[in-house]
Parts: C-alpha cells; sequence; structure tokens
C-alpha cells in the first residue's frame, strides 16, 4: 500500500470519526436532563435556501446553449435542544427540492441530494452561529445538452452513474428578524462528491461538457419559520419551595397568566441569577403585581427593554426583556396593569419574562410570595 493511500485511509477514518462523536453529542444532548435556557427548551424549524453549487468543468464548444451558475432549491427541517445559557445541539434533515430551471434555480446540472447532520451552535438575541457534520448522498446526475439540428434542451446521464455517500462540514451564521422568522446563511466543504462526470455519447445531443467534477464548497442563504417552546416541568420534581410570605400592605399577583417557571432563583452558570424566568409568548401582557410607582422605564444593561416598579414596604419589582413598554417613568400604577409587552431584547435567547422582587435593596427569591 503506498504513502498515498495509507493518508487517504486514515483521512477517511479521521471523517468517520468526527461523524460518530458528534451523532452520539447529539443524542446526548437530546437526552440529557440539564437546565433549560432562559427562554426556550427546543426550536423547531423549516427553511427554505438557495444553495449556490460550484463545477470544475471542460466545456463543450459544440454546445450551443448557456452554460450559468449552478443553484438549487434546498428544503431544511431542523430541530434544536437547548441545554444551558444560549448553547444548543441540533439535528437536521435537508432535501433538494427544486432543480430544473426556474426563478433563481437552475443550471446545466441536475441532482438528487439528500442530508442528515449533527450541530452545535451559540444563539445570541439576535445572532446565532453554528458548526457540524452532515452526511447524504448525491445521486442521479444529469447534464444538460442541446440538440444540434433544432436546439431542444434534453439532458444526458453520465457514463458512471453512481450515488457515493458524502461526509461535509458546515459553518453557518442567523439572523432572526422576528422570534419566529430568521435569515440564514451556511457554507460547506463536502467530501466524496463525484468526480470525473463524462456525459453518454450520443449523436443526436450536445452535453454542456466534456467532463466535469463537483467543487467541495458550497454556499447557501435562506429564510426560516421556527416555532420556539419550553417543555412544561412536572409538579412531582425534586426541588423544594421557600415558604410563601404574607406581608401587610403588600399582595403580590402573577405578571403573567398562564404560566411557569423556566429558570429559577439563585446560581446559575457561576453566577446569581437575581430573577426568575418566566415562559411567555411574543407579546403576551405583562401585568403589575401590586400597586406602585414607576421608577425606571427603558432599557438596562442586559435586560433589554424593562420596567421597575416601587412599593410600598421597601418592595421593588423588575419586568425585563420586553418587546415594548406601556408606562413611563413616574407613573402611578395599580395591580394588574398592563406595563408591557413579552419579548427578546437584551441578553436573552428567546421570549420570555425575567421577573424580580428586590426587598429593601436586596434580591429575594420571588417565590417566596408566589406561586406561578
Amino acid at each position: 500500500m503506498s504513502i498515498q493511500k495509507l493518508t487517504d485511509a486514515a483521512g477517511l477514518m479521521g471523517k468517520k470519526t468526527s461523524i460518530i462523536l458528534f451523532a452520539g453529542f447529539l443524542f446526548w444532548g437530546f437526552f440529557f436532563e440539564a437546565k433549560p435556557v432562559q427562554a426556550q427548551d427546543y426550536r423547531l424549524s423549516a427553511n427554505y435556501s438557495i444553495q449556490s453549487v460550484g463545477f470544475n468543468y471542460v466545456s463543450n464548444r459544440t454546445y450551443n446553449g448557456e452554460i450559468g451558475a449552478v443553484s438549487k432549491g434546498m428544503l431544511e427541517v431542523e430541530l434544536e435542544r437547548y441545554l444551558f445559557h444560549q448553547f444548543y445541539v441540533a439535528g437536521k434533515a435537508e432535501y433538494l427540492l427544486h432543480n430544473q430551471q426556474s426563478f433563481m434555480i437552475g443550471g446545466p446540472v441536475d441532482f438528487e441530494q439528500f442530508n442528515l447532520g449533527a450541530l452545535v451552535g451559540l444563539q445570541f438575541p439576535k445572532f446565532g452561529v453554528y458548526g457540524g457534520v452532515k452526511a447524504g448522498s448525491v445521486w442521479d446526475l444529469k447534464i444538460r445538452a442541446t440538440d444540434p439540428r433544432n436546439g431542444n434542451v434534453s439532458w444526458v446521464q453520465p457514463e458512471d452513474p453512481r450515488s457515493p455517500l458524502t461526509a461535509s462540514l458546515t459553518l453557518g451564521i442567523k439572523y432572526y428578524l422576528l422570534n419566529f422568522v430568521r435569515l440564514q446563511a451556511e457554507v460547506s466543504q463536502t467530501h466524496n462528491l463525484p468526480q470525473n462526470i463524462i456525459p453518454q455519447s450520443s449523436f443526436t445531443e450536445n452535453p454542456a461538457f466534456r467532463s466535469l467534477d463537483f467543487s467541495p464548497l458550497s454556499f447557501s442563504v435562506g429564510v426560516s419559520i421556527s416555532i420556539p417552546w419550553n417543555r412544561r416541568k412536572s409538579k412531582k420534581n425534586d426541588i423544594k419551595l421557600p415558604p410563601l410570605m404574607r406581608v401587610s400592605g403588600v399582595n403580590f399577583s402573577p405578571p403573567l397568566k398562564d404560566t411557569f417557571v423556566t429558570s429559577e432563583f439563585g446560581p446559575r452558570w457561576n453566577r446569581e441569577h437575581q430573577g426568575v424566568d418566566l415562559d411567555a409568548g411574543l407579546r403576551d401582557n405583562i401585568l403589575a403585581v401590586e400597586q406602585g410607582v414607576v421608577v425606571k422605564a427603558g432599557n438596562g444593561r442586559g435586560y433589554g427593554k424593562m420596567v421597575r416598579i416601587k412599593h410600598g414596604n421597601g418592595f421593588e419589582t423588575v419586568y425585563a426583556h420586553m418587546s415594548r413598554i406601556s408606562v413611563k417613568e413616574g407613573d402611578r400604577v395599580r395591580k394588574g396593569d398592563v406595563v408591557g409587552r413579552a419579548g427578546n431584547t437584551g441578553t436573552s435567547s428567546g421570549v420570555h419574562l425575567h421577573f424580580e422582587i428586590i426587598k429593601d435593596g436586596t434580591h429575594v427569591n420571588p417565590l417566596s410570595y408566589l406561586r406561578f
């Protein structure tokens, strides 16, 4: 066996090992019972993207058609599982949906493609970055040809049609226009793509190429519709809730209707979480938990759009990550008044309400005064 063959074999083993490791990490991520991220446990996305595919080719001088760029329409479905602050793992499936010539789609080469992938990523309030591996296949490759007698367009098969298994490394970025709509761009380097493709000989068809190879690099841009959700915690858990405290003159009510705690008060990610995170839908009404005076209504560092209300007996409450503020500083509010709408502003990974109770300048556990 030559040194070159040994090198190729080692490289192939390395690629297989990477795929196995990422697949194992994905399995662990979906089933490991980690504390959920602030706003979501899962996110399911459907994405449509335009994929630009590169080729190295030897053109056929007798071909009388145009040789344009090769771009394909790809449908993607992705399920993300959030493990801890801003970090997630995901499984992804891709299928080439649109192939032959249409708006923004087409080129002198057609083929079928399917991929399965495992990804890891970081999600910030608006931007996300991710990387991972994909394994798939390319088959049913066809090359555009023209009839020299009448110019009619047809498609020819290669002499040696193959369906090799491919392996890809991928990097991408996401940008959220809304909580449910995002733009996405991705670059992939794919190994084991078909090479040295030669069209079948024909007396009546002139193919666009005499031979061609797939380029390993491809680029895609697309738009996703995605739905985040939290897994409601079981009432039978091992967390001992603090006893409810009754305070003369102050009687708090929940700031959201039909909600539950997604992240609790106390130590979290090597720092103190000074409130609780509550499940919310985009633009849900946020209610004042008790009458008081608004002492802050605006942007706070890390809090995004926030409201702070001063109540009696040394109590204050904070409502953060809003999409909209409905009060202004100095306003007097009554219990149950709408102070804003739920959102995803500030340092947040999804729509939720961060809620704090402060007693005489010290943050206290809201679960000592309220049940959600």
